[in-house]
């Protein structure tokens, strides 16, 4: 079994994303420009337990990313970064076609939940499909560390104090 955090640590350097840059609009545009995919990510009314879903396109080069709408922001991009790592993990998905998609967001279909079901489960008993949540769960939360990490560092090295009287202290010092 791969080690979940050193596989994420390997994908991420590979995309060389600067994390200061971060919003989930940005890094969506970045992961198209670096993979050659358009990525639509819609927010979606889920039934009970479910919280994200990704699909590709099966004629186009386009992906499809939900997620649960009805919860609060900060879960709404950790639930899109998890379905945006078992895209870059080049995990195993269901592909749709755009007719399909079109019936979905008229309310004429629904999304394949059951056949989703067989692709990702937590079940510990199917190792499979648990790795694979695992790794993306644990991609999701490496890339939100380095998103905090980025903020704190900038903080830290930008080397200019908010107050008048410490940044003109630092400043005859020449440390700024």
């Amino acid at each position: 079994m791969v080690d979940a955090r050193l596989l994420s640590e390997k994908v991420l350097a590979e995309l060389q994303y600067d994390y200061r840059y971060f919003s989930i609009d940005h890094f969506i545009h970045w992961l198209e420009q670096k993979k050659g995919r358009k990525i639509f990510s819609t927010p979606h009314d889920f039934p009970a337990g479910s919280f994200g879903t990704w699909f590709t396109d099966a004629e186009e080069p386009y992906e499809y990313i939900f997620y649960r709408n009805n919860v609060p922001p900060i879960y709404q991009i950790h639930n899109q970064l998890h379905e945006l790592a078992h895209f870059l993990l080049g995990h195993p998905t269901i592909h749709i076609t755009r007719k399909f998609l079109a019936e979905v967001l008229r309310g004429e279909r629904e999304l394949p939940f059951n056949e989703y079901a067989l692709l990702r489960s937590t079940d510990k008993r199917t190792d499979e499909r648990y790795i694979r949540e695992l790794e993306a769960e644990t991609l999701a939360s490496v890339i939100q560390e380095k998103v905090i990490r980025s903020s704190q560092l900038d903080q830290l090295t930008s080397g200019i104090s908010s107050e008048k009287n410490i940044a003109n202290y630092l400043e005859h010092l020449g440390m700024i």
